[in-house]
């Protein structure tokens, strides 16, 4: 009986540890202050490019614009239609001057959004947004201009 008795107490301890590990992730999470974002903008990203939330793709004539001395986060959106041959692709974008870069987590067809926040800069400050995976479409994924003003 003792060993019965101590198989389901190892049990309960593991079951206890195990279900406790799964939250912990979220507690931390919610318990951490979240940032003061000043804008949040989503970006789709796809074979075609980078694109607002209407779809258009943005480009030479067509850049994003932000605020200056202003904490931003960006959201890339996988937007790869299913049909596509690009759809099992995997995207990671990074944003950058030629001070730093900060890139944002991979997303694909199973974690579809990855956020990159920064402080803006100054009146005149440029960034640029570009896919660093070798990915379908990668021609297209390096021409997300970023000003500031």
């Amino acid at each position: 009986m003792n060993g019965q008795v101590l198989k389901s107490f190892v049990f309960a301890t593991l079951l206890t540890f195990f279900s406790g590990a799964l939250h912990v992730p979220f507690a931390l999470a919610s318990s951490v202050p979240s940032e003061n974002i000043d804008l949040e903008i989503t970006v789709k990203v796809s074979q075609k490019g980078f694109a607002d939330q209407q779809g258009k793709i943005f480009g030479a004539k067509k850049f994003l614009k932000i605020p200056k001395d202003k904490v931003v986060r960006i959201t890339f959106v996988f937007d790869e239609n299913v049909a596509s041959l690009a759809y099992g692709d995997t995207h990671q974008v990074a944003i950058g001057n030629e001070g730093w870069t900060k890139e944002s987590q991979k997303i694909w067809m199973f974690s579809q959004k990855a956020s990159i926040t920064f402080q803006s800069g100054k009146d005149g400050d440029q960034y640029r947004a570009y896919c660093i995976l070798d990915c379908i479409g990668m021609e297209h994924l390096n021409n997300l201009v970023i000003k500031v003003g």
